[in-house]
């Protein structure tokens, strides 16, 4: 029989007091479907294997679970989550510890590249729920400085890309010091072949909830392409930013270099950009980030495995550079916009080397596909105009009398002068184009310095990377072998 929530609220799921009180502090009102279905199952301890599109909710699916079977009165560890990153730690670490926030739960983060003083603190000061990467988490249960002994639950979390990042022998390694008589649950936007080895080898005649079998990607997302040639693609997602105006993006790129390339043609048009990539220090990735979340930088430049957990609520926008190369790649890209009740645009330039890839993983996945003509420059140049004047507007609105009286001789006189779109051009420029200092290139910059790689790269062997008028024109795939496939050649 199965078991399902009677109705859409926290509180008909039999939840403890303290752990409704966490949720309403929190602002969170009614679970989401991922949470409707998962909840029950998990309270009553059954091993669960969830595969729900990114955005739907799943680190409170499994966190809400883990408060309610926490004793608070043993300082031992009793909950482990592996996640494939450092920054999918930290958010998910903190997700979990305010949901235990009435109950007082004591939540570790453990990940490479962080102080192991700062981590043994903790797990010594009596942590109750450890969140790590399988690298990290693997070197203190080899050193003996962390025990799970007492631990009755575990969760994977993006069990996918821990695949593709390669801790299968970790992860493996790991099960050896988690008692056989646990609660394992694995959450997953994709479920590739791979992953099968992990579900018959560490779970107990799981329970599959298959949310998002028949449409694993972000329903609420625009999914664009723009037919680009390689050489023209930095002024092209300049031009489209520019057109765009996303309230902030993500840009993918496949290669660390790539994204030091990217980073650089956009900072030297003057956008608020930052760049992050997995060899760039800890301390650095958490000062751009911080710089991302709170709008001081605008847009993000990342590879794969340097963005996984990052979630920000307004992402507007995925630009995606270079396609990947595999379907769930591009999941989980476009998956970064279009979280929980929020629309958005994942928009690829798709060079002729791009084409195969791209058609493929539309293919794989169902993706409905629309084509966005690039904008010009002069449409670029007429957009910006009309934002620019809005702006000024509303900017005037808040001068004075005295303001008006000081200044009004000064503008008649600039109208006046023979110069006078020149010297408008240098007041715009000083007043509306301030670019703010990049977090990633403050000290040293390391765009074009030698990379500093970090310790145990979000665990991952080898640092988890290879080297290496403008609209829609309806829903359908592009033509001359375009993603989508079929339809005759250009006319």
């Amino acid at each position: 029989m199965e078991l399902v929530a009677a109705s859409k609220t926290f509180a008909s799921l039999n939840l403890s007091p303290e752990t409704l009180k966490s949720l309403a502090d929190k602002g969170y009102v009614a679970p989401t479907d991922c949470q409707l279905e998962t909840l029950p199952r998990a309270l009553a301890g059954r091993d669960l294997i969830v595969q729900s599109r990114t955005g739907t909710g799943k680190t409170a699916a499994f966190g809400i679970p883990i408060v309610e079977k926490i004793d608070g009165a043993k300082a031992v560890v009793q909950a482990l989550v592996l996640t494939p990153t450092r920054e999918l730690a930290v958010q998910v670490a903190q997700e979990i510890t305010e949901l235990g926030a009435a109950k007082g739960l004591k939540v570790e983060s453990i990940y490479g590249g962080d102080s192991m003083d700062r981590q043994l603190e903790g797990l010594r000061g009596g942590a109750q729920v450890v969140v790590g990467t399988p690298g990290r988490v693997l070197d203190h249960l080899r050193r003996g400085t962390i025990s799970l002994t007492a631990c009755t639950t575990l969760v994977l979390d993006e069990a996918d890309r821990m695949l593709d990042m390669g801790f299968a022998v970790e992860m493996s390694e790991i099960m050896n010091f988690v008692p056989a008589e646990r609660q394992t649950m694995l959450f997953s936007a994709t479920i590739p072949l791979g992953i099968r080895g992990i579900i018959y080898h560490y779970m107990a005649e799981p329970e599959w909830i298959l949310l998002s079998a028949d449409q694993v990607y972000v329903a609420a997302v625009d999914h664009l392409y723009c037919l680009t040639p390689r050489h023209h693609k930095d002024a092209a997602l300049y031009r489209l930013i520019e057109y765009e105006a996303p309230a902030s993006s993500m840009i993918f790129c496949n290669t660390r270099e790539e994204v030091r390339q990217v980073h650089a043609a956009l900072r030297a048009r003057s956008l608020a950009v930052g760049m992050l990539s997995s060899d760039l220090p800890q301390k650095k990735r958490e000062k751009v980030l911080d710089a991302f979340r709170k709008g001081q930088l605008k847009h993000l430049v990342t590879t794969d495995v340097a963005s996984r957990g990052i979630d920000i609520e307004d992402l507007s926008h995925v630009f995606i550079f270079t396609t990947p190369d595999s379907p769930e790649q591009y999941i989980h890209r476009a998956g970064r916009t279009g979280r929980v009740g929020k629309t958005g645009r994942a928009i690829s330039l798709v060079g002729a080397h791009d084409l195969m890839n791209f058609n493929r993983l539309v293919k794989r996945y169902k993706i409905a596909v629309s084509e966005l003509n690039p904008p010009t420059d002069e449409q670029v140049a007429e957009r910006k105009a009309d934002r620019l004047l809005e702006r000024l507007e509303q900017d005037s609105q808040a001068l004075s009398v005295e303001d008006l009286v000081d200044l009004a001789p000064l503008s008649r006189r600039l109208l006046a002068h023979p110069r006078a779109e020149r010297l408008a051009v240098q007041l715009l420029k000083g007043h509306l184009f301030p670019v703010p200092a990049d977090p990633a290139t403050e000290e040293d910059d390391v765009t074009s310095g030698v990379p500093v790689p970090s310790a145990d790269d979000a665990g991952a062997p080898g640092g988890g990377e290879r080297r290496g008028g403008p609209g829609g024109r309806g829903r359908r795939g592009p033509r001359r072998g375009g993603p989508g496939g079929g339809g005759g050649g250009r006319r």
